[in-house]
């Protein structure tokens, strides 16, 4: 399993405390801020957001390059590399189950572990990957997801669901030995 070791702020740390199993987190001064938001941009490679940064510079009548996206003027911005177990050119399913569980998994799966085939419904219901909400609400902070995507779409949906295929969205969408 691949971990990263970056340098992160004291909510992130907070996190990947919980992620780590550590059973006590530090005391939070009430003043201190608590609250962590996970801006994933699905997809935005560097070439994608220097692309975008040259265009909407352009649009404003500049050269491009010296403009900046709302979101680079964060406090804290990341760059992550992530890929799929079995498969070279990744999938969102995989990856984000990658960025929310801590471990990588195969192509098309969410947040179960890589052993589980793709559509390995019952391997699936005993491999699955704890994920950064769940170990956050089990230790009592409040979770939520916003996506302009559909809810079930792989990227939002790797953050609460563990199936081994994307595809399986709703019952009509799941295969007969899944039970349905």
């Amino acid at each position: 399993m691949q971990r990263a070791n970056c340098g992160l702020t004291a909510a992130i740390l907070l996190l990947g405390l919980l992620m780590n199993g550590c059973t006590t987190v530090p005391v939070i001064d009430q003043d201190q801020k608590r609250n962590v938001i996970l801006f994933l941009g699905d997809g935005m490679g560097i070439s994608t957001i220097t692309a975008a940064r040259i265009f909407a510079g352009q649009l404003q009548g500049d050269n491009g390059e010296e403009h900046l996206l709302s979101f680079e003027t964060f406090p804290n911005v990341a760059l992550i590399k992530t890929y799929n177990t079995d498969r070279q050119v990744p999938d969102s399913a995989g990856t984000m189950s990658a960025i929310i569980t801590g471990e990588k998994t195969r192509f098309w799966v969410l947040s179960i572990d890589a052993s589980v085939p793709r559509d390995d419904c019952e391997r699936a219901l005993t491999h699955e990957l704890p994920t950064l909400l769940e170990v956050a609400e089990q230790k009592g902070f409040a979770t939520g997801i916003v996506s302009t995507a559909k809810i079930t779409h792989a990227t939002p949906a790797a953050t609460y669901s563990h199936v081994p295929s994307r595809d399986w969205e709703d019952d009509a969408r799941l295969p007969q030995a899944a039970g349905i």
